[in-house]
C-alpha cells in the first residue's frame, strides 16, 4: 500500500496540496480526477519521492518514506511514474536502449525488457529509433520503461490523452493486465470513459483537497467542481438484477405516466455514464404501448 497522510505542498507561496489523504493498494486501479490546476500531478510526484512534502508524510507499506539517496532509489524500483508527455521521459536513441535505461541505472538485469515490450505491443521494435515512433507508440514506450523496472505500483498521468480509439482500447487492456498481474495502478485522468472502464477506487481533488473518495464515480459532484463529464453509459432492458455498480429501475404496477417518467430518468442517468438496468415487471411494456397509442390518437 502507498498512502499520503495530511500532505501539504507549495510552490513558493502558492499552496497546491492542502492536507491530502490518499491511498492506493496492489491489485487495484485507483483513479485520481480533478480539473486542471487541482494538484493531481503534484500529488503523483510525491508517491515515489520526486517531491518532498512541506508537511505531512508519504508511507509505503506503513513505513514513512526516507528521502536519502539510497532509500529513494529503492522506492523508485517499487513505484514507477509515467508522465503525460512521453517526449519528456524518453532519453535514448533506440527503443531497446530506452527500455534498458532504467534497469541499467538501478543496477538491475534486463530480463523484463522483452516482456515489457510485448506487453505494450512494441515487440519487434527494439531497433526502431524513438524519434520515428508515433505519439501513441511513444506513450506505450514510456509505459514499457516503467514495466521493465518490475515495480509494485505503476503511476500513469493522463495515459489516454491524445490517443485515438485503438490507442485508447490498447491502454485499457494494458491497465487491466497490470492489475491482474498483481500491480497497483494509479491513474490521474480527465477521461471519464477510462475511469469507468478500469477504476476500482476514485478520488476527486479540488483546490488542493480531496473532496470525494468512493468506489463509484460521482457525476454530479464532478460537474460541480469543474471536471468535464461526457459520453453515454449503457441502457439495458432486462429481467435480471444486473451487477455491482449498476443503477436498477424496476417498473412494476405503476401508471403509464409513472412508467414514462422512470424511463426518462433512466435515460438521463445513462447519459451521465452509468450502466442502467430497466427491469420491466408484469405488463409494463403493454402499458407503455397503450400510452404511446393513446398519445398518437390525440
Amino acid at each position: 500500500m502507498i498512502e499520503t497522510i495530511d500532505l501539504w505542498f507549495s510552490y513558493g507561496d502558492r499552496e497546491v496540496l492542502k492536507g491530502v489523504n490518499f491511498k492506493a493498494v496492489r491489485e487495484k486501479v485507483t483513479v485520481l480526477m480533478g480539473k486542471n490546476g487541482a494538484g493531481k500531478t503534484t500529488l503523483l510526484m510525491h508517491l515515489n519521492g520526486l517531491l518532498k512534502p512541506k508537511k505531512g508524510e508519504v508511507r509505503f507499506d506503513g513505513k514513512k518514506i526516507d528521502y536519502s539517496k539510497k532509500s529513494l532509489l529503492e522506492l523508485r524500483k517499487k513505484v514507477s511514474i509515467v508522465f503525460q508527455n512521453p517526449d519528456e521521459q524518453i532519453v535514448a536513441p533506440t527503443v531497446w536502449q530506452e527500455v534498458a535505461f532504467g534497469p541499467a541505472n538501478a543496477g538491475m538485469g534486463f530480463e523484463k525488457i522483452g516482456e515489457a515490450l510485448k506487453l505494450v505491443g512494441l515487440e519487434g521494435y527494439e531497433r526502431r529509433l524513438c524519434s520515428q515512433l508515433s505519439g501513441g507508440e511513444k506513450k506505450k514506450l514510456s509505459i514499457a520503461d516503467a514495466i521493465a523496472m518490475d515495480p509494485e505500483f505503476i503511476v500513469l498521468d493522463e495515459p489516454t490523452a491524445g490517443l485515438d480509439q485503438p490507442g485508447f482500447d490498447a491502454i485499457v487492456k494494458l491497465i487491466k493486465k497490470l492489475r491482474n498481474d498483481g500491480k497497483g495502478v494509479i491513474i490521474a485522468t480527465h477521461d471519464f470513459d477510462l475511469a469507468k472502464k478500469v477504476g476500482d477506487r476514485f478520488y476527486y481533488l479540488d483546490g488542493g483537497r480531496i473532496v470525494y473518495e468512493g468506489d463509484q464515480l460521482n457525476f454530479e459532484l464532478a460537474r460541480k467542481i469543474g471536471i468535464r463529464t461526457y459520453g453515454f453509459g449503457e441502457l439495458v432492458i432486462s429481467n435480471e438484477n444486473g451487477k455491482s455498480g449498476d443503477l436498477i429501475f424496476v417498473l412494476n404496477e405503476d401508471s403509464p405516466k409513472e412508467i414514462f417518467d422512470r424511463v426518462l430518468n433512466a435515460i438521463l442517468k445513462a447519459s451521465e455514464g452509468h450502466r442502467v438496468i430497466l427491469n420491466f415487471k408484469n405488463n409494463c411494456l403493454e402499458k407503455i404501448k397503450e400510452l404511446i397509442n393513446s398519445e398518437g390518437k390525440k
